[in-house]
């Protein structure tokens, strides 16, 4: 009979344990944040890399893709670790123009010429 209770209750803990979990994750979807970044100096391939490299390296980016052709970034983030002016900076660092935020000029000057605005 007591093993039997214990059982019992042994159970209720794992369920209220899984649901308490499941809860936490859930919680984290909320602190998502997805952007579009136009990136007006983007040229090929190589700035796509360069810009998704450079984005990745931030704590709390979850996913980041470039389209070229629409000269845009999409990227989600965690908003608790990292900020969309983050974002902003780690592009510019990267030589690129984001949004309005003007490429670091140093950086652009390291850039292969394929991605340099003819």
């Amino acid at each position: 009979m007591k093993t039997k209770l214990i059982i019992k209750y042994s159970n209720y803990v794992v369920l209220m344990l899984l649901f308490i979990s499941f809860g936490l994750k859930a919680g984290e979807i909320y602190d998502t944040k997805t952007e579009i970044i136009s990136l007006p100096t983007v040229q090929c391939g190589m700035c796509k890399k360069n810009i998704e490299k450079a984005v990745k390296k931030i704590d709390g980016v979850t996913k980041i893709s470039v389209d070229i052709s629409d000269k845009k970034a999409t990227v989600t983030f965690d908003d608790t670790k990292t900020s969309l002016t983050a974002i902003e900076n780690a592009i510019s660092n990267a030589g690129y123009q984001a949004n309005n935020k003007i490429a670091d000029e140093k950086a652009y000057d390291k850039l292969d010429d394929c991605c340099k605005i003819p």
